[in-house]
């Protein structure tokens, strides 16, 4: 190590140009680093989508779900599977176990579910499977509308104008449309006139779609050349499809426009978005792994704005954007940053009285810094809240080894030593305890940054920069620190110092000797009663921990990111035009309100997202002006609605007004196979929960009584009618919602040709077993062939595991979700579950059970690795054990922090716990490290470990107070802040009782651990220590 400094002391360019060259790679990195707000976060869930046009809940459940659940229950590292079956669609979440390659993951689930496609009914679409990405939510939604433009025109030109260029931003991952109606070329038939000419309707739609096509037919070569055929068979013209000749049982064919009409209409409505009150289309927009959505949002806003010229009938405007709330909320924490180390400096000035010493310190931080964004970009990770919380955090290991430093060079120099011999000893004196905290640091971080688990992966940049950061640290104190307080001309006193600087440091030093002799006093006071120190300093460890059991807890800090999000629930039978009325009706309430100034706008959609299709649900967005601007919080406006939602009759509702965690705050989910007794016990958890003081907008979710027709077919009627089930199953879903008969391409674009029914015959629900069914002995109506009865059916089907769920679903208000989870809890226990039941707790509350025991295990490897560094440097295990108790008194400050502050106990506030441990025993170190130095001296154990501390109290003090102050700026408001409060919040509790307490408690526990060993040494061997005598020899 002395050979390492005297180096870099005596060889100034060879050390200035290494920091030229981090300095500029650090640079030219982090212009290369994307703005994000949250890490990349690779969730093990792969999504699996299958349509299945027509088919309730039931059918999806039987027909498609279960089977592709079979095909997925052996795919390797699979932890459950969470299946959805709605009218129409069924979802299957897999999610695998930790640490699963995504992309490997997607390719098994892909393979297995290819196996299930045979047994997918006919009419079911080939299912999809997709990764989730919780980082591809939006960040940007704009909304379009059409002053003169059919809306069925309007889309498609967003679709294939405007949708690619978006997509093709750089840093856009995916960029989908909703809302609006697309074209559709529907054939409306007449069944009287089917049944006059003979004609079946499945024959209609083969002959339409094999008279509408255009195909390649071979090629032609020549000695020369080669000349390719194709046959143009399109329609380019909707009026043309009417002079289709359909062939007859007669033998004579009619024109299709004698058998119905060909309208060119839209698709059936079954999903619509709105933008304050106005019908709109609209484009999300995703980012890319790692992508810089600020960037990426600047040039999707320069393209839309040149594009739009093109279009003057439409109006756009951006009804969600992030960009500027994740820019603001990493821009705060560098602000924090530079902030704090302006305030250490000062406190260095102030400590130190020289400019010298404070410009030494105060350009250390910056050059590691700067040096960190290298592996930072090497990594590919982006500037985040973690990322730049990590460098904010990493200030106080780095100053607090700087300090220890240069303080210990000055106090070299005031002893009389020549600046160079100075910068060299007071160097390598202190290096080792500056070693111990530079691998005690990389001990506590490394496994956090090895962790495998989602809240892993969320904190790996954080730990990976404070690693680096560390790393870095240490070349620049062992290096770069000595190199240049060498080269610092030696002052007299305060006699260089202007006057401003002697009147600032004057007061502060009388300040601090009275802080000093404070201190001295409670020394002698722990030195002459170290029993009663220790057992004091116990007692209040103990009553601190007892103390935490008041403190709240939650999976993720609720965060204002002004998105206030509501959800409202029909009766299961609400068609699409009564939900867009209650939609209707609270768009005009949020209109009338108050508070509608702060709401920049308001997007409301039915069946516009991809989890749910059902038409009975609507959502409604509420995006607010920044918090700058003084608007109230979320939680204060959304409380001012939920009274109005309250009086919607027949309407159930939740409202989230917070960026929380990534699953329901409460989740209760009731497990059985008859989904009548399940649905029953989850309404008695509903009603008894909504009794339950700050446990709000409790749902079920699903219902159970949706009326539906079945039509159950007379088998032995349909062979002498020349039918099958499956004819028949054709035959009437093509009259309700279409069959498709080719497609029809015009300008460009294509769209789908429908053949059905004309309203007016398949319109009337009650008139559904009249529907005529073309067979070999004519029209005949369908209740002669099959039973066509009322029944009802559930409006969402819910499975884990293969089991079927009814899941129980709510949100808390002024407590936390621990205590909300708990006392839901406290009901389920009390009841009296039916045979075959089962109630269990998902949601945000088994998120905590699974990522919090993940922290606390790489907290308990965290104090293990730090017991053995500590061990190693000082070759103890006894003074190792002693360090190590400084962790666990760290409470006495820590939980009565987190109790005056109001913050609870989260994944940020555990990671603050964590970084505790590798900084509040460093005092601890430093003393203990130096008493022995001073023992190996030949003084008496008691006397060096009183000596010690007197000694490097100055710098301990500094150390503290520093790592304090820089984490001040931590604890403003403002975007971003939820997640670094708590871990500055521990981080500060912790420092000012573990770091100040050390000094008290260290020396009386060294004490008490040497009276021992000389008692034991005394009594063993009738020997007396030579401590012993060396003490009697000084009395």
């Amino acid at each position: 190590m002395r050979s390492f400094v005297r180096f870099c002391i005596y060889h100034p360019v060879f050390t200035a140009c290494s920091v030229v060259v981090w300095v500029l790679l650090g640079v030219s990195s982090y212009f290369t680093l994307g703005v994000t707000l949250y890490p990349d976060v690779e969730l093990p869930f792969v999504l699996v989508r299958t349509t299945y046009d027509g088919a309730g809940p039931n059918e999806i459940e039987q027909l498609v779900t279960k089977r592709i659940e079979d095909e997925l229950a052996d795919v390797d590292n699979l932890k459950s599977l969470t299946s959805y079956s709605q009218d129409g669609v069924s979802m299957v979440a897999v999610e695998m176990e930790s640490g699963t390659n995504q992309d490997l993951a997607l390719l098994n689930v892909n393979n297995e579910v290819k196996a299930a496609i045979p047994d997918l009914p006919d009419g079911a679409d080939e299912p999809v499977c997709m990764k989730f990405d919780i980082s591809s939510q939006p960040f940007l939604t704009v909304a379009f509308a059409a002053n003169s433009m059919p809306e069925k025109a309007a889309k498609k030109i967003i679709e294939d104008r405007i949708q690619p260029i978006v997509s093709r931003v750089e840093g856009v991952g995916q960029a989908y449309v909703s809302g609006g109606r697309d074209r559709q070329i529907q054939i409306l038939l007449d069944p009287s006139a089917l049944n006059e000419y003979g004609i079946n309707y499945l024959q209609v739609c083969n002959v339409v779609a094999a008279n509408n096509q255009t195909t390649p037919t071979g090629y032609v070569t020549q000695r020369k050349d080669e000349v390719s055929l194709r046959l143009v068979g399109e329609f380019n013209d909707v009026e043309q499809l009417e002079n289709i000749l359909i062939p007859t049982s007669k033998g004579q064919p009619v024109r299709l426009s004698m058998l119905g009409q060909v309208v060119d209409a839209e698709v059936d409505q079954r999903s619509l978005a709105r933008a304050n009150g106005s019908p709109v289309v609209l484009l999300r927009v995703s980012p890319s792994s790692n992508a810089d959505v600020v960037k990426a949002g600047v040039e999707i806003k320069r393209q839309l704005a040149r594009l739009m010229k093109d279009y003057p009938d439409f109006t756009y405007e951006y009804t969600q954007d992030d960009t500027s709330y994740v820019e603001s909320a990493v821009k705060n924490i560098v602000r924090d940053t530079g902030i704090g180390i302006l305030l250490t400096a000062l406190v260095i000035y102030l400590f130190l009285g020289r400019l010298s010493a404070t410009f030494i310190v105060a350009c250390s931080m910056p050059v590691a810094f700067a040096a960190t964004f290298v592996p930072l970009q090497m990594y590919g990770y982006t500037l985040n809240l973690m990322s730049t919380l990590g460098l904010a955090l990493s200030m106080g290991t780095l100053v607090m080894n700087a300090i220890l430093i240069i303080q210990n060079i000055y106090r070299y120099r005031d002893m009389g030593y020549d600046p160079f011999k100075a910068a060299e000893d007071g160097t390598v004196e202190i290096s080792i305890s500056v070693l111990a905290g530079v691998l005690r640091n990389l001990g506590v971080f490394m496994p956090v940054a090895m962790m495998n688990t989602i809240s892993g992966q969320f904190l790996r940049p954080y730990a990976v920069t404070i690693v680096y950061a560390t790393i870095f640290s240490l070349w620049v104190t062992m290096a770069v620190t000595p190199c240049m307080a060498a080269r610092i001309r030696k002052q007299e006193g305060d006699a260089g110092l202007p006057l401003m600087g002697r009147i600032l440091t004057g007061w502060w030093n009388w300040l601090f000797d009275g802080f000093r002799d404070l201190f001295v006093l409670l020394l002698k006071g722990a030195m002459r009663f170290p029993a009663s120190t220790v057992l004091l300093v116990l007692l209040m460890t103990w009553g601190s921990l007892k103390l935490g059991g008041f403190v709240g807890t939650q999976f993720m800090p609720e965060s204002d990111d002004g998105t206030i999000r509501i959800s409202v629930t029909l009766d299961n039978n609400a068609s699409i035009t009564r939900t867009q009325d209650v939609l209707e009706q609270v768009e005009a309430f949020i209109e009338g309100m108050e508070d509608r100034k702060w709401i920049r706008s308001v997007v409301s959609s039915v069946a516009g997202s991809m989890r749910s299709q059902a038409l009975n649900e609507a959502n409604i967005s509420l995006y607010l002006v920044n918090a700058e601007e003084g608007r109230p919080s979320t939680q204060e406006i959304a409380d001012r609605i939920r009274p109005f939602l309250a009086t919607l009759p027949g309407v159930e509702y939740s409202v989230s007004a917070t960026r929380a965690g990534f699953s329901d705050p409460i989740s209760i989910e009731v497990k059985g196979t008859d989904l009548n007794v399940l649905y029953s016990v989850a309404e008695e958890i509903r009603a008894r929960g909504r009794k339950v003081p700050g446990v709000r907008d409790l749902s079920i979710g699903m219902e159970l009584g949706k009326p539906e027709l079945r039509v159950e077919p007379i088998r032995w009627r349909l062979s002498p009618l020349g039918l099958n089930i499956a004819d028949l199953a054709r035959i009437v879903r093509g009259y309700l919602i279409g069959m498709n008969s080719g497609k029809f391409r015009q300008d460009g674009y294509e769209y789908d040709i429908k053949a059905r029914l004309s309203r007016e015959k398949a319109g009337d629900i009650f008139k559904v077993h009249e529907l005529p069914v073309m067979t070999g002995s004519g029209l005949v109506p369908l209740d002669e062939m099959a039973d066509v009865v009322w029944g009802d059916a559930p409006t969402e089907i819910q499975r884990k595991n293969r089991v079927r769920i009814v899941p129980v679903t709510g949100r808390v208000r002024y407590i936390t979700t621990g205590e909300g989870n708990a006392r839901m809890k406290e009901i389920t226990d009390a009841m009296t579950l039916p045979e075959g039941v089962t109630i269990s707790f998902g949601g945000e509350a088994e998120d905590m059970a699974e990522e919090f025991a993940e922290l606390i295990r790489t907290l308990v490897i965290a104090i293990v690795i730090t017991y053995l560094v500590v061990a190693a440097i000082l070759e103890s295990w006894t003074y190792a054990a002693i360090i190590l108790f400084t962790v666990p008194m760290a409470a006495i400050g820590v939980v009565p922090a987190l109790i005056v502050t109001g913050v609870n106990i989260s994944i940020f506030a555990i990671i603050g716990m964590i970084m505790l441990v590798g900084m509040v025993v460093n005092n601890a170190i430093v003393i203990v490290d130096y008493a022995e130095v001073l023992r190996g001296q030949g003084k008496h154990p008691y006397e060096a470990i009183e000596e010690a501390c007197v000694v490097r109290f100055k710098s301990l003090v500094m150390a503290v107070v520093t790592s304090v102050v820089s984490l001040i700026p931590l604890l403003s408001t403002g975007r971003g802040a939820e997640m670094k409060l708590p871990i500055a919040v521990v981080a500060i509790g912790g420092l000012l009782a573990g770091g100040s307490l050390a000094m008290v408690f260290i020396p009386a526990a060294y004490k008490l651990t040497w009276r021992l060993r000389l008692f034991l040494e005394r009594h063993r061997g009738g020997k007396r220590h030579p401590a012993e005598g060396h003490l009697e020899a000084k009395a």
